[in-house]
C-alpha cells in the first residue's frame, strides 16, 4: 500500500547526484595537481644548481665526472616517470591523490634542500 505520492522505486535526488565521482573531482586531486609545481621547479633548481659541477652519484655523472645532459635526462625521466605512475595511481584510487601530494611536497623540499646546498658550495 502507498502511503505517499513517490513509488519505493524512485528517488527524489536528480540522475546526476548518484553517479561516482569522478577522478578530476575526487577529494585531493586538486591538491596532487597543484603539487606537481613545486615538484618541478625543485628538479630545475636542482640540475641548475649542479651543471657542470663534479656529480658523486656515478648513475649521474658523465665521462668526465661532471654533471650534464646525460644526468638532466636522467633526472627528468625519472620525474615524468614518477608523475606518470603518480597519475596512474591517482586515477585508480582517487584516495590516494592526498598521499601523493604530501609525497611530492616531501620530495620537493628535498630536492631543494639539496640544491640550495649546492649553490652554497660553488
Amino acid at each position: 500500500m502507498l502511503t505517499s505520492g513517490i513509488l519505493p522505486a524512485q528517488s527524489a535526488a536528480p540522475a546526476a547526484m548518484l553517479k561516482p565521482a569522478s577522478p578530476n573531482f575526487a577529494p585531493g586531486t586538486r591538491e596532487w595537481k597543484i603539487s606537481m609545481i613545486p615538484l618541478l621547479g625543485s628538479q630545475a633548481l636542482d640540475i641548475s644548481s649542479s651543471w657542470g659541477s663534479r656529480e658523486l652519484n656515478p648513475l649521474l655523472a658523465s665521462a668526465d665526472g661532471s654533471f650534464g645532459m646525460k644526468a638532466a635526462g636522467i633526472k627528468i625521466g625519472v620525474t615524468g616517470a614518477m608523475i606518470g605512475v603518480e597519475y596512474l595511481i591517482a586515477r585508480k584510487y582517487p584516495k590516494a591523490a592526498r598521499v601523493l601530494a604530501k609525497v611530492n611536497w616531501s620530495g620537493a623540499a628535498l630536492t631543494s634542500g639539496l640544491a640550495v646546498h649546492n649553490y652554497a658550495i660553488r
